[in-house]
């Protein structure tokens, strides 16, 4: 049986990129980080892939509620560009990512984190579901291959 190794989900934004990680079991997602956009973010999630291992990243891509890209979608693109360029041997997937805001909102409203705390950790909450999403979509795959 092949070594799974981790994968890394991003929530790209202007100002901050979430960051969430899979177990190497791919079960488990948990999140991880949130980093500035300052410059030096292609250079921290290298080292972060590096360090953990990681095969694969998942990009949240913040599609219309009509399913059509918009321009946060393209912005989210284009930096998906930059990381394929410095990190060849990753594999990339993109995953609509259109309500996780808003659950993840409600999310920490319900846990009592008001405003000013969500706005440091909520990015790294939206990578943690979008993750969560993509690994139950990986599970419901593997099932309908074993029951073909």
């Amino acid at each position: 049986m092949e070594q799974l190794r981790p994968i890394l989900a991003l929530d790209v934004g202007n100002v901050n990129i979430g960051i969430a990680i899979s177990d190497k079991e791919r079960i488990f997602a948990m999140p991880l980080a949130v980093i500035k956009r300052d410059g030096n973010e292609i250079e921290v999630i290298k080292n972060i892939i590096t360090e953990r291992e990681v095969e694969e990243i998942v990009v949240g891509l913040p599609k219309t509620l009509s399913g059509t890209i918009g321009p946060q979608a393209n912005i989210v693109l284009d930096f998906l560009d930059e990381l394929k360029k410095v990190l060849p041997e990753v594999k990339f997937v993109t995953w609509d990512e259109r309500y996780t805001s808003v659950i993840t909102h409600k999310m920490l409203r319900f846990q009592g984190i008001r405003s000013k705390k969500e706005r440091k950790i909520k990015d790294k909450f939206e990578a943690l579901l979008i993750l969560e999403s993509y690994l139950e979509f990986l599970r419901r795959q593997k099932r309908e291959e074993e029951n073909g």
